[in-house]
């Protein structure tokens, strides 16, 4: 029975850099869409019981790009079930330094937060999630 972890299997020093190869190149399809519109990656998602959080790693506790806020907020009005947390920190070493979260088009200022807060914090949600009604 697995843990749930989910580890990148990609080895980079034998197979080469994984964003240059495996990275969908997202900027092609920039002519599809009207104006500046280009599509967001997202570094993680995960889903419990029907609820939902997006998890986007920054490294700067700086705005958000307009057009990325813009679509996190008109996401997370969709429902209250959807929530987008950013981090800021070095992905490298998973050392955080703050969070903010996106809930019902409402974008927090950052807080202070080490890796133990948000692990702690997705813990919580998790738990809150499983004993929430499940989405039919």
């Amino acid at each position: 029975m697995s843990d749930g972890s989910n580890p990148m299997r990609w080895d980079c020093t034998r197979r080469g850099c994984f964003n240059q190869l495996r990275r969908p190149k997202i900027e092609r399809f920039a002519a599809c869409f009207p104006g500046r519109i280009a599509m967001s990656d997202i570094d993680a998602t995960v889903e419990v019981n029907g609820h939902f959080v997006f998890l986007e790693m920054k490294s700067h506790q700086g705005d958000i790009p307009r057009g990325q806020r813009i679509y996190f907020e008109r996401l997370t009005r969709l429902s209250d079930r959807i929530t987008v947390l950013v981090l800021s920190g070095d992905a490298e070493t998973m050392q955080c330094e703050a969070l903010r979260w996106i809930h019902k088009g409402y974008l927090s200022d950052w807080q202070p937060a080490t890796l133990d807060d948000v692990i702690r914090l997705l813990n919580k949600f998790a738990n809150w999630a499983q004993v929430q009604g499940a989405v039919a």
